[in-house]
């Protein structure tokens, strides 16, 4: 368990953070009992969010009966940070979501109850604002049986499974939801690799050049797919933007953006069998090709023993269920099959490989100490260090050179 968060940083940190403020804002989540009192803890460690800070509130509750309880929350904020806030800002983060759980999420939950099903895509959210600094308080999944998976191990095939059938009701919902009101994701066009905003194109390009670097000692890819590595540095950028280019002749849905195994739980049956699978961060959700989501989940966090074959099965379950919520909802438009879900992995998968050479590092750290967005971009002697000791870890190398040799086939990397 983390520590609790001393009261002065509290102050300087979270000031609109007050026992009054907590009461008004969670309300019938907090069974409108008095607060008394209440701790902070940091809920994650470094290496697993980078873009906000989360914390775990606990509440003291005393109820109108005299009955006292306990009951927690999640609390995303804007990072803080001088630099870092104005740059994620320039990406549209947190306006993102404040429209996906303000807008969308309240949508999707209509659905879902006409649908009859009893299971959640997202956590509940219960006080947004967007007044600096921004912030959200959510349900706090543990309390439901929730954990977070194993970063470091990556996700099995069963975990793959759950949680693409998730995506795919996700998936299925917004394309419904496009069909019927466009307007509704005109927030969610902002592509997340751009000519525009730069800031991230330094990490992309040395990501490559880094593992191409690793790739010339690595017995299957020395020299020839080390060589493709290091001529992608050139073009890395002008192929990401290509993939965040909507065609609207193709089958669209809202994607999660950010789907990897960092933001995915887990809720395990008494045997440690995960039953169910749970969606969090939606901070850049994009409206466009599923592949985005699809190569992002299955490149970046598939476990060691998660074959290139348990990838098309994968896809062939994610499209199962996919149809089945389109056929449900009576999706007006064409829908999409198999072979065209295929088609677009091979036009658009390039982004999991690009996420890939940076993500699979940091997914597989021990050490997370220095793992932050300064040490990922900046240029100080800390963050050099950092960046060339991700690339030496051994289970870097066993799952990223099979991958290089599965995207060299697939023609990702021509």
């Amino acid at each position: 368990m983390h520590p609790v968060i001393e009261q002065t940083e509290l102050d300087r940190k979270y000031p609109f953070l007050t026992r009054e403020y907590l009461e008004d804002a969670l309300g019938e989540a907090a069974q409108n009992c008095t607060v008394v009192n209440f701790t902070v803890r940091r809920a994650l460690s470094k290496g697993e969010n980078f873009a906000s800070d989360i914390s775990r509130i606990q509440l003291n509750l005393r109820c109108e009966n005299g009955d006292e309880r306990t009951k927690t929350f999640i609390m995303k904020v804007a990072l803080v940070t001088e630099g870092m806030s104005d740059m994620l800002e320039e990406y549209d983060v947190f306006f993102r979501e404040i429209v996906f759980y303000s807008k969308i999420l309240p949508e999707i939950k209509e659905i879902t109850k006409k649908l009859e099903y009893n299971g959640k895509l997202a956590p509940d959210c219960y006080k947004i604002s967007a007044k600096h600094p921004q912030h959200f308080i959510f349900e706090d999944l543990s309390l439901n049986g929730f954990v977070a998976a194993d970063r470091r191990l990556g996700l099995n095939f069963t975990q793959l499974e759950l949680i693409l059938e998730k995506v795919a009701k996700f998936h299925a919902i917004s394309a419904h939801l496009y069909d019927k009101d466009p307007e509704l994701m005109k927030h969610h066009h902002y592509r997340n690799i751009n000519e525009d905003v730069q800031h991230f194109y330094g990490l992309f390009r040395n990501s490559m050049l880094n593992c191409a670097e690793m790739a010339l000692k690595w017995p299957t890819t020395a020299p020839r797919i080390a060589m493709k590595l290091f001529k992608l540095e050139q073009s890395v950028i002008a192929k990401g933007c290509q993939v965040y280019t909507l065609n609207k002749a193709d089958f669209n849905v809202l994607n999660h953006g950010d789907l990897w195994v960092n933001n995915v739980m887990y809720r395990y049956n008494a045997e440690g069998v995960p039953i169910e699978a749970m969606l969090v961060d939606f901070a850049i959700s994009y409206f466009g090709s599923p592949a985005i989501d699809l190569s992002f989940l299955l490149f970046t966090s598939s476990a060691d023993d998660v074959t290139e074959e348990q990838f098309d099965l994968l896809l062939q379950s994610y499209h199962q269920s996919l149809l089945g919520t389109l056929n449900q909802l009576g999706y007006s438009q064409k829908l999409p099959t198999l072979l065209d879900i295929q088609e677009n992995m091979l036009r658009k998968g390039f982004i999991g490989v690009m996420y890939s050479t940076f993500l699979l590092p940091l997914r597989v750290i021990e050490d997370t100490a220095s793992a932050d967005l300064g040490n990922l971009l900046g240029s100080n002697e800390e963050a050099v260090q950092f960046r060339g000791s991700l690339y030496q870890n051994p289970h870097y190398q066993r799952r990223m050179e099979y991958l290089l040799n599965y995207f060299d086939r697939k023609g990702y990397l021509d």
